[in-house]
């Protein structure tokens, strides 16, 4: 309050002595005395602003709250300020945190003449502006007030006429402030942001991590003419945008006086635009007919698909008519400006009336040139693996699509690696869901898992005659070094193999031949698979087979040599080419245990009884349910975990079904050493490596005996694997591999969370999306807006100069750093705990089950007004014309 601009004194003096009631008692002269005695004894050198009347101000302050029933605040607020804490040079309230800037505005508010006389301090504003992006405008109405809403013009700004509540900036001021934020709307990379982290966790190991959520779709045109809705990863939309720009120009240009040669050379590419845009439509009526006709042939096709491709055909066929329509005016303006007469005049002012459809036919147009629309967006986080403090992640980038390629998450990646490593951030790998399966096989340099290598060599041969392969395997000769010489060098084939296969042929013919060097490929006392499953191997699959193996074995070794062990290990890292830093790629875990739940479901396990789970259900100490045994709730990890628990487990053995029991002891386990706590570094290992050997025990049988992958069947089909599938399966290995490698890292860098390899972080920020938006998906429009507040929101509570307590959610507040996960914290692990739910738990007995609450149950208002209204049905006098259309092709 010292710095700011106050009422003097003596005007305030007079006022206050004015009444009787308010004398200034002898007390107060007292006070006044030993004040100027105190200060001129002790401070008054140290005070450079100092008003000549504060003793008598403070003393009749101190008489008015008195007066007023009020306690001594003067009193208490200077004892705040003035007095220590003990044991500590601090004051008791601190002056560099809220709430003092709040005291210090209202006080500057409420002792100026204008508004723009002060300014809030930063503690303060730092506070109102995370409080209205947490609570919204409404929350600024209350907390604020109506302010000057209301008052006169003359008025504003000047403080004694507000209707303040607590005073503070305006809902406008706010925004503008998110605006400098240095967060922004667009899909680029907040840099802001990776300064922030880089502030706050200045030596941390970060994990991208990447996950997307539904959008609904809308290809919109705000009134200055911005477009939104479009996917981001689309080249035609700067294109589409530039003749969109281009051809309304055009439009606008023939609405004002100009020469007859300028409105000539303007009628004349409308013509011709439109007839472009005529031939254009005509071939998107061919592709929406043929869709429509292979939708409607397709017998789960949804009756609303085929609704909307019915209404596809009724808009473009309005669109060619519109075309030819808007041709045929444009052509009788063109005949108004011959060059004998140009009535020019005359073509401005009927175009005038002209504009407005025009503009209308060409925004509908380009709307359908711009489809599809964005149908989700992508989420880019950036996540500690050591998850001290929370946050534990911070938002950096979204993009919106319709759909999305693996290169173009690796392109998208790339950048944000590149960036991340200008400012210092030290980049551990990238966490994607199981689409993008391909990231964990392949990398920009080499293949990363073990598939990929029996992927490519199964590849290079599948397209060979047999001709060419045993031009490769047959021996046509012996050089002066004595190797066996064929009519095609394949340096991946052994001479010992060429030489053997040669020297059979002595005794038997080629075919058994051939047969004996196949069952050579795998270890005595086990089976080969075939060339084609469950086909008996012809000759030619053979001959494949023994190639193929061959070159899956040389790549292995020539991996080797470059230090890329996949004789050992089924996943290994590669170098990023961005960072020069190792960069493991991982699925995440939680995608995986819900996949494993519905394999588990679909019974695709051949050595398990799926009914079995039925039984267990039945049995209250199982604590499964059965919305979890059929898979009601397909994304629920909750129900995942309740059908593969260690409760489960423990029923399996008491009734001696081994198998099931192994299976979920496997699983159960697995999950465990990367989402429970209390386990020590040791233990989980073992549970990773006992999920490892369970899947090679089908894999590779003989693994146990001799653990050189490279000895693996290539025609082992990685498909039913356990009843999983080839993503599963990747997505598991991957994991366990890379997490055992990091393992390694735990002396120089300490051990990672277990919970790192989880998209949980990006979950959590939709999460946080939906409560601001009821639950409802929003437009691309609409999360823009959101955006640049959610990542301020996160900016902000990752930050360490923070003047406030940040604390929002319904959890015990904590600043120091979190216990490390390997610690227990409760007598009973999580997984380990049975949890009953009443209702959903066959295996109990409830009273009144059906009047037990139900769990995410809308209301019966929700069910009515709260649904998604479907296309309406095309009009009948438009069924006749699409028919038409299906039938003769054409409009």
């Amino acid at each position: 309050m010292w710095g700011c601009p106050v009422r003097t004194g003596t005007q305030t003096g007079q006022h206050l002595t004015g009444h009787s009631c308010l004398q200034i008692t002898p007390t107060g002269r007292v006070l006044q005395s030993m004040s100027r005695r105190h200060l001129g004894q002790t401070s008054l050198d140290q005070i450079t602003t100092y008003p000549t009347d504060f003793a008598s101000l403070s003393t009749d302050a101190m008489i008015r709250l008195q007066t007023m029933g009020k306690p001594n605040s003067m009193y208490k607020f200077a004892q705040c300020i003035a007095r220590n804490r003990p044991g500590s040079q601090e004051p008791l309230m601190p002056l560099t945190r809220m709430p003092f800037g709040l005291i210090q505005y209202q006080i500057d508010f409420y002792t100026c003449t204008n508004v723009q006389q002060i300014k809030m301090s930063d503690d303060f504003r730092r506070f109102q502006d995370m409080m209205e992006i947490e609570l919204g405008q409404r929350f600024n109405r209350l907390f604020r007030g109506p302010g000057w809403s209301g008052c006169p013009r003359d008025v504003w700004k000047n403080p004694l006429e507000a209707r303040m509540n607590v005073a503070c900036v305006s809902h406008k001021t706010v925004q503008n402030d998110v605006a400098k934020s240095g967060s922004t709307a667009t899909t680029d990379i907040q840099e802001s942001a990776l300064k922030d982290l880089k502030t706050a966790n200045p030596k941390g190991r970060f994990w991208i991590k990447l996950d997307g959520t539904d959008l609904k779709p809308a290809l919109q045109e705000s009134t200055k003419g911005k477009w939104n809705g479009d996917p981001e990863i689309n080249c035609q939309v700067q294109e589409l945008r530039s003749e969109y720009d281009r051809r309304v120009s055009v439009v606008a240009k023939l609405s004002t006086n100009q020469n007859r040669s300028l409105f000539e050379q303007q009628l004349t590419s409308i013509v011709d635009d439109l007839d472009k845009d005529k031939e254009w439509l005509q071939d998107f009526l061919t592709k929406t007919i043929n869709v429509y006709r292979k939708k409607s042939e397709t017998p789960n096709t949804s009756e609303e698909t085929l609704k909307g491709l019915n209404w596809e055909i009724v808009e473009i066929s309005n669109f060619i008519q519109q075309s030819q329509q808007l041709k045929d005016i444009y052509e009788d303006l063109l005949r108004l400006i011959t060059p004998d007469n140009p009535d020019t005049r005359t073509v401005t002012t009927r175009h005038k009336t002209q504009e407005a459809d025009t503009r209308r036919y060409l925004t509908g147009l380009f709307k359908k040139k711009r489809q599809p629309a964005a149908t989700h967006v992508l989420v880019i986080m950036l996540s500690d693996e050591e998850r001290k403090r929370k946050p534990y992640a911070l938002p950096v980038q979204f993009i919106p699509y319709h759909s999305l390629r693996d290169q173009w998450i690796r392109d998208l990646t790339r950048k944000l690696k590149e960036r991340m490593a200008f400012h210092g951030l030290t980049v551990v790998g990238t966490v994607t869901d199981g689409e993008f399966s391909t990231l964990r096989t392949r990398g920009e340099t080499r293949p990363l898992h073990i598939w990929q290598l029996v992927h490519d060599a199964r590849d290079s041969v599948s397209r060979m005659k047999k001709d060419t392969l045993k031009k490769i395997l047959v021996q046509i000769g012996v050089n002066v070094e004595g190797t066996p010489v064929t009519e095609i060098e394949d340096p991946a084939i052994p001479p010992t193999v060429i030489t053997k296969l040669h020297n059979l042929q002595d005794d038997m013919d080629f075919t058994d031949a051939i047969h004996h060097i196949r069952k050579d490929l795998i270890p005595e006392g086990y089976t080969y698979h075939t060339w084609r499953a469950h086909v008996p191997e012809s000759e030619l699959d053979m001959l494949r087979s023994i190639v193929a193996t061959y070159r899956f074995r040389a790549r292995i070794r020539e991996l080797q040599r470059e230090g890329v062990d996949f004789s050992r290990h089924l996943y290994v890292p590669e170098v990023d080419v961005s960072t020069g830093q190792v960069h493991h790629e991982r699925e995440d875990h939680n995608h995986i245990l819900k996949r494993i739940a519905k394999h588990t479901r679909d019974g695709g396990h051949t050595d398990i009884d799926v009914r079995r789970f039925d039984e267990a259900m039945k049995a209250p100490e199982a604590n499964l349910t059965h919305a979890a045994l059929v898979g009601e709730r397909k994304q629920s990890v909750g129900d995942a975990e309740r059908l593969l628990s260690h409760a489960v487990k423990k029923f399996f053995l008491k009734k001696g079904y081994a198998a099931e029991a192994e299976y979920v002891k496997v699983i159960a386990d697995w999950h465990e050493a990367s989402d429970g706590r209390g386990l020590s570094q040791s233990a989980r290992k073992a549970a990773n490596e006992a999920m490892l050997n369970y899947i090679l025990d089908q894999w590779m049988p003989w693994h146990r005996e001799n653990g050189d992958l490279s000895m693996i069947d290539i025609n082992r089909r990685v498909e039913g694997l356990c009843g999983f599938s080839r993503e599963t399966v990747i997505g598991i290995t991957t994991n366990i591999e890379s997490q055992e490698a990091r393992r390694l890292l735990n002396p120089a860098h300490g051990p990672e969370h277990p919970r790192a390899g989880t998209t949980d972080d990006v979950e959590c920020f939709f999460a946080i999306l939906h409560s601001k938006t009821a639950g409802q998906p929003v437009t691309l429009k609409d999360f823009k807006q959101w955006w640049r507040k959610l990542v301020l929101q996160f900016r902000e509570r990752m930050a360490t100069d923070r003047p406030f307590y940040y604390w929002s959610l319904n959890e015990r507040y904590k600043e120091d750093e979190y216990a490390s996960f390997d610690v227990a914290t409760d007598e009973v692990p999580r997984l380990h705990q049975l949890r009953f739910r009443r209702r959903e738990d066959s295996s109990i007995i409830a009273a009144g089950r059906a009047f037990l609450p139900a769990r995410h149950r809308p209301t019966l208002r929700q069910r009515l007004y709260k649904f998604a209204v479907g296309l309406p049905p095309v009009p009948e006098n438009w069924q006749a014309h699409v028919q038409h259309v299906l039938n003769t092709g054409h409009s």
